[in-house]
């Protein structure tokens, strides 16, 4: 299943021909900082010392609780990463009782925006005043990344947290979000069946409510298999077109159609033909006002990467390099299959003619 496929980042590699500019994309493996300048909360807040000082990429300023029960700190990556690792720095302070305070603190990764409900990455024995610990979480998916001191009288000061990994299967987005019944939950491979509140998701009322999954690459789509709801509610489905593409105009509402859903029965699951379409985007959307769009499970089969090459006519000059440069091309290598003809221009006098 493409969305549950994982993916990697995505770099430029630039091959040039006479006249032509061939684009191919190759993969690499970078991490990066997920949590930088992310939205982060905390349980309570001691003085200034906001949630958000943990992720500003700056290792001396700190978030802090007041002592309470079970304090925590939680930071939205706004996307399902693999977390491979999460780095800790503690408060520097001459005072062993202040630094000891992340003894014993806990480490969660997951979907859920619960304090206890996510899976543990790891639990903090000790890290020297002033130090940054790193600690292995694995692979663990998910989009929030929680630390939490178990215990009544307990202060949580957090002086930078930086969570390091790839972004996970597809990262789902919808046009809005009733109650916690999040994007994510419609590729998180639970078909929402047992578990109907915690595993669909659900847009609210409103007019073309939508939902979109980024495979991160071009793949040809096969098929596309839709869980419906089964409470109630079946008929909200009907008329959900599916939208497959590489554009987010419109929010990627404007790709080619694959299907238009015309019912599917209450908690059942419905594969619809795409005849090998390909996209990056799969949407669904229905149109019309005060619509609701929820969806159990959504899976997309079919092969890929597709690469795409694009070609591009363009006249070269000797400052070619700054130009690509310019507009965000670094490290590029320039080759050349034929020697580009050097194109000579006269300037004229104003009481001479071209003939």
């Amino acid at each position: 299943m493409l969305i549950q496929m994982a993916a990697k980042h995505a770099s430029l590699k630039l091959m040039f021909f006479t006249g032509f500019l061939l684009i191919q994309e190759t993969v690499n493996g970078q991490e990066e900082n997920a949590a930088f300048q992310h939205t982060a909360t905390q349980s309570s807040m001691y003085g200034t010392w906001y949630s958000e000082n943990a992720v500003d990429g700056v290792r001396d300023s700190c978030s802090h609780t007041n002592t309470q029960t079970d304090p925590w700190w939680r930071v939205d990556l706004m996307k399902v990463y693999r977390v491979n690792r999460v780095a800790i720095t503690n408060r520097q302070s001459s005072y062993s009782e202040i630094a000891s305070r992340i003894n014993g603190a806990v480490i969660r990764v997951g979907n859920i925006p619960d304090i206890y409900s996510n899976p543990i990455c790891a639990v903090v024995s000790t890290i020297p005043s002033g130090a940054t610990a790193s600690f292995s979480c694995g692979g663990i998916e998910g989009r929030y990344v929680t630390v939490h001191i178990p215990g009544n009288g307990k202060v949580l000061t957090l002086c930078e947290v930086e969570v390091y990994g790839y972004l996970g299967d597809g990262a789902a987005t919808q046009s809005s979000t009733f109650g916690n019944w999040f994007s994510e939950k419609a590729i998180d491979g639970n078909r929402g069946l047992l578990q109907l509140y915690t595993g669909c998701s659900s847009t609210l009322n409103e007019t073309n409510p939508w939902w979109r999954v980024d495979l991160r690459y071009i793949y040809r789509v096969s098929e596309v298999v839709v869980t419906n709801r089964k409470d109630c509610c079946a008929e909200q489905i009907n008329g959900v077109e599916i939208r497959i593409g590489n554009s987010l105009e419109s929010n990627g509402n404007n790709n080619p159609i694959c299907a238009v859903i015309p019912a599917i029965p209450a908690g059942e699951s419905y594969s619809y033909s795409c005849a090998g379409m390909d996209g990056r985007y799969v949407n669904l959307i229905i149109p019309g006002d005060m619509k609701m769009l929820t969806l159990c499970e959504v899976e997309v089969y079919g092969e890929g990467p597709v690469l795409k090459r694009s070609f591009v006519k363009m006249q070269f000059n000797s400052r070619v390099g700054s130009a690509l440069a310019a507009r965000g091309f670094t490290n590029v290598t320039l080759r050349w299959s034929q020697t580009p003809k050097r194109e000579v221009k006269r300037k004229y006098s104003g009481n001479q003619h071209c003939l």
